[in-house]
């Protein structure tokens, strides 16, 4: 399983959308919560031997909502659910402003897949 497919399977238990950052078109209608991610960075990181031993993915999670109260519990709710499915949360998340109607809560995390078992 991709990361992108990883992450949108464990945020399913939320019950709000998840979508790629930027793929909502202009017409689209907006939903009262939803969550946007975007990959900022993808590495290889800790050689051996001239070999990658793992490979390291940043993701920024915005959760986007018209209702101040869901920002009270939803990044908990999102923190817990990615800790679940690997996923490490880099920030305790900050206010990114708002979108037409919606405020925006920013997060980052990070995923560290293992390119080689420690299995000789």
């Amino acid at each position: 399983m991709n990361v992108r497919d990883r992450l949108i399977s464990a945020l399913a238990p939320c019950g709000v959308e998840v979508r790629y950052q930027g793929s909502l078109s202009d017409t689209e209608p907006l939903s009262d919560t939803f969550i946007t991610y975007q990959i900022s960075d993808s590495s290889d990181e800790s050689y051996y031997d001239n070999d990658a031993q793992r490979h390291i993915t940043h993701i920024q999670l915005i959760i986007y909502t018209t209702k101040m109260s869901i920002i009270k519990t939803l990044p908990l709710q999102v923190s817990s659910l990615i800790k679940q499915a690997g996923f490490t949360r880099q920030s305790l998340g900050r206010d990114h402003g708002f979108y037409e109607q919606h405020y925006a809560w920013l997060m980052e995390i990070h995923f560290t897949e293992r390119k080689h078992s420690d299995v000789q």
